[in-house]
This record gives C-alpha cells, sequence and structure tokens, in this order.
C-alpha cells in the first residue's frame, strides 16, 4: 500500500470511520481513478461530510439558525 493510503485509513480509524470508508470505497468503483489513494480519498470525504451534516441536524438547534423573529 502507498503512504497515501496508509494515511488515510489511519486516520479514518482514529476518528472511527473506518469501516464505512473501507465500504463506500467499494461501491466507488463504477468511477476510474489516477490512483487507488485518490478512491479512498474520496471515500473518506463522502463519509466526513455525510457524518457532519449527522451531527449538524441532530445537534444544532433549527430555531436557533434563524435570525429574524
Amino acid at each position: 500500500m502507498s503512504d497515501k493510503i496508509e494515511d488515510i485509513l489511519h486516520q479514518a480509524h482514529d476518528e472511527g470511520i473506518w469501516k464505512e470508508v473501507i465500504e463506500t470505497s467499494r461501491s466507488l468503483d463504477k468511477k476510474s481513478y489516477y490512483t487507488l489513494g485518490d478512491k479512498y480519498e474520496e471515500a473518506y470525504n463522502i463519509v466526513k461530510s455525510k457524518k457532519e451534516k449527522s451531527y449538524e441536524s441532530k445537534h444544532l438547534d433549527k430555531k436557533g439558525r434563524r435570525t429574524k423573529r
């Protein structure tokens, strides 16, 4: 494995999203990538953005987002 893949998977493991990154990378077979590291990087970014959106919808008060009363 290249250093890029190892770095991405290590970061994903530290964040607790390793399995999701692996599963997402398997679903990205339809698109061609320059390197395998690029494929894992895109999978990591997809999972990370899904987690952030999930966090925002669960923990932020929708009433607090409005500026008008």
